[in-house]
């Protein structure tokens, strides 16, 4: 694919990993990486539908492993194909990147990418909430269970801001409804 310039080698090579290597579970998953990468993506789907409904081991092999496999890798391709193709710019018209809710869906929520270039510093990678962004889900609850924190997120006043100074104004409608129901309601 590409090959690392020698500059960033040289770098590398000075970045602190003690730290790292002195975390039992870094280690473990360095060391066995490749045979638990096989295991779990091939061996396991393979061998479920064997032992649990009895289909053949070639069949289950070929749909429940290659198969699965080959369509989860072409999910991920799309989030990087057609997210920057197909959809709209309410943040940012300038830049490819786009909203895409069919790949937002089947990419756990990895579609909204115009939102995602625009503010790359908010995990939940949207401003949506949990519409179509199953992967917003999976972190707020590892945040719920103390596996992630510091969580950041872009403050609604700076998404409304940027999408007014340049998005392509196909969320502003929207924007205006929310304000319209806040207004009308606390009145």
């Amino acid at each position: 694919m590409c090959k690392k310039h020698p500059d960033v080698a040289k770098k590398g090579k000075t970045v602190f990993l003690e730290d790292l290597w002195a975390d039992p579970i870094v280690r473990f998953h360095r060391r066995f990486y490749i045979p638990m990468s096989i295991f779990f993506c091939f061996v396991l789907p393979t061998m479920i539908p064997v032992w649990c409904w009895g289909e053949t081991m070639w069949n289950s092999f070929f749909i429940a492993g290659m198969a699965r496999y080959c369509f989860s890798l072409n999910l991920t391709w799309l989030v990087n194909s057609a997210a920057h193709k197909y959809g709209d710019q309410p943040y940012d018209k300038y830049i490819e990147a786009r909203e895409n809710a069919f790949v937002a869906f089947f990419g756990h929520g990895e579609g909204w990418h115009n939102y995602h270039h625009v503010f790359p510093w908010d995990y939940s990678t949207s401003e949506l909430g949990y519409t179509l962004n199953l992967t917003k889900v999976f972190i707020d609850f590892m945040a719920l269970i103390g596996q992630a924190y510091d969580l950041k997120s872009a403050q609604p006043e700076m998404v409304k801001s940027r999408k007014l100074k340049t998005g392509d104004g196909t969320r502003l409608k929207q924007v205006e409804e929310h304000e319209q129901q806040l207004f009308c309601t606390q009145s």
